[in-house]
């Protein structure tokens, strides 16, 4: 059978399919009227329909075809439909279609392929087998529908309906389904599922002074640094306004909730940067625990949203534990109270050094000594969380004491290892400034290590020195009588600072990173800098600048005559070894 005269020729279908085994004379006409009628309906069917060989040899495309794939007749005839392919489907696709149609049954699937332009499309096919009087399979018949854009419009929907449109975060659909399956999981595996409730601290006010643009962008900020603390496994969801929701789940025990907890307010200590202005955006967050809390979604839900009402009630920006998960944490606290006694005889306490550095020489002028604890058992536990425990049991003292007197032994290897002018930035804690024998101690930490008076600066805050100004004027003398230097630590965060500076007697003060990290982008924190500069150069203090980042705020601040720098810009904290080998020659 050939093509009708007014229609391409895309291959000559076998017209003789059904006698090609046999010597019977040939079709009669109405035979012939029927296989053109068919011929010209495959011609103009908008479907593709592509006619092959038993061995996947192309025999035939109709329009339809050249119009979907791109590919004209000519490029396909004689090829297998492989060309087409996308790869997308797996190799068990393509065995089950081959395993249907030898067994005589039509295959029906959503193939994923490739027009001739390389743009990806979906086709709905269908291909059957075509046997001869003798009943083999001597043809096959594929017809396709392209649907790309009903799947397209399928994949929206489902979008719209599992998706905050704002951040592109799971909604409180989707956050159902995937806490469902998480506490199906642990209960198979005997783990903890942490579900924790997020929310914005005085969101509303932003949105009414700055307007709702500006709003959404902290959203969107704020679901950006959410997802940064979770692992991939982990959900974070959006439920509407500024509720969010974080699903974590192979827990093993309660304290990798609070990690995370304590990472997310970290995180979220960084000023949001919006248009000319820098926004301190916190946050409150509320956790359950699957199965202490609740065996369901919807009561784990409830109690995070109860605890983070509670963690608002106690003044905003921290996180609380369910009521109900308050045993737990209370263990941990008990756990960790009494790891942290003998922490200091078993040896898990130890140091590490920042450089400050002076920008203008590029290299380090002092370090400070930061105190750090890897417990066995539990890990590393930042340092607001164990001083505050050392404080209450008694043992600061003891810790700092040791703290002390090993900081000034390493730096003293230091010193005479080739850098001996190298100074010693060490903090003194509320607690221990008010230790009746602080003068005393420090000053036998001196002659036990031959350490230099004049090299060692100790650092302490404005809270320190407030509680008793008096006392602490006394103190402050005493120190300096020993030939120490006095730091105050986070200057221009209390509301005494500058009357600070003229009454105790201090040699140098450190700008507290806040102002640091606003000042790129905030004028009014630039502006509080030099301001902080030029107080401290007419009183004769030196000024350092903490928490320095970025090239930008190292740039800014030397503009404003501040050299004398620390932060993660030019060093981070360093082990005694590390320190050791980054150090250069005195």
């Amino acid at each position: 059978m050939s093509a009708t005269p007014d229609s391409p020729t895309h291959a000559l279908p076998p017209a003789a399919w059904t006698t090609a085994h046999t010597s019977a004379p040939g079709p009669s006409d109405d035979v012939l009227r029927t296989l053109r009628m068919l011929a010209l309906a495959m011609e103009n069917i908008d479907d593709a329909v592509m006619i092959t060989r038993a061995d996947g040899i192309i025999e035939y495309v109709n329009p339809g075809f050249e119009r979907i794939t791109g590919y004209p007749a000519a490029q396909a005839l004689g090829r297998t439909p492989g060309f087409l392919r996308s790869g997308a489907p797996s190799p068990g696709f393509y065995s089950q279609l081959w395993q249907t149609l030898h067994r005589g049954g039509s295959f029906r699937a959503v193939f994923t392929n490739r027009r001739r332009n390389g743009e990806i499309y979906f086709e709905e096919k269908t291909i059957s087998p075509v046997r001869n009087l003798a009943g083999e399979i001597c043809h096959f018949v594929a017809t396709g529908k392209d649907v790309t854009e009903r799947m397209a419009a399928a994949r929206h929907l489902e979008r719209k309906a599992h998706y905050d449109a704002l951040t592109g975060l799971p909604n409180r659909s989707l956050l159902h389904d995937r806490l469902h399956q998480a506490i199906q999981r642990a209960q198979r595996q005997g783990r903890l599922v942490a579900v924790q409730f997020v929310d914005l601290d005085r969101f509303k006010h932003i949105n009414d002074t700055f307007g709702h643009a500006t709003g959404d962008r902290i959203l969107i900020e704020a679901a950006r640094r959410l997802q940064g603390c979770l692992r991939a496994t982990d959900t974070v969801a959006r439920l509407g306004g500024d509720e969010f929701v974080l699903v974590q789940e192979d827990l093993e025990h309660a304290d990798m909730a609070e990690q995370v907890a304590r990472k997310v307010l970290d995180t979220f200590s960084a000023h949001f940067p919006v248009g000319h202005h820098d926004l301190c955006v916190n946050v409150s967050l509320g956790i359950a625990l699957y199965p202490v809390d609740g065996i369901a979604p919807d009561a784990l839900l409830m109690r995070a949203d109860l605890a983070m009402y509670r963690a608002k009630e106690a003044g905003r920006n921290s996180f609380r534990f369910s009521e109900s998960a308050l045993d737990a944490g209370s263990m941990r606290s008990l756990t960790l109270e009494d790891a942290v006694r003998g922490a200091l005889e078993r040896r898990e306490f130890s140091l590490v050094y920042q450089p400050l550095i002076d920008a203008r020489s590029g290299s380090p002028f002092a370090v400070e000594a930061l105190l750090r604890w890897t417990s066995p058992h539990h890990g590393s536990i930042p340092p607001d969380h164990f001083i505050p425990l050392l404080e209450e049991n008694g043992r600061m003292g003891d810790v700092a004491r040791w703290a002390l007197r090993q900081a000034l032994r390493q730096t003293r290897a230091f010193q005479d290892t080739g850098y001996p002018r190298l100074r010693l930035a060490f903090n003194l804690s509320g607690r221990q400034f008010r230790d009746p024998g602080l003068v005393t101690d420090i000053h036998k930490a001196l002659d036990e290590t031959g350490f230099d008076p004049g090299l060692l600066d100790l650092e302490l805050t404005e809270h320190a020195l407030t509680d008793n100004p008096e006392a602490a004027t006394a103190v402050l003398r005493a120190l300096r009588e020993l030939g120490v230097s006095l730091s105050l630590d986070d200057f221009g965060t209390g509301y005494s600072s500058m009357a600070l500076l003229a009454h105790f007697p201090l040699h140098s003060l450190k700008i507290d990173r806040c102002f640091i990290h606003g000042m790129e982008r905030d004028q009014q924190a630039a502006i509080i800098v030099r301001s902080i500069v030029g107080l401290a150069r007419s009183l004769g203090l030196e000024v350092i600048a903490e928490g320095v980042e970025s090239l930008g705020q190292l740039a800014l601040l030397q503009e404003l005559g501040c050299h004398r720098i620390q932060g993660q810009a030019l060093a981070r904290p360093l082990t005694p070894e590390e320190l050791g080998a980054a150090l250069p020659a005195g």
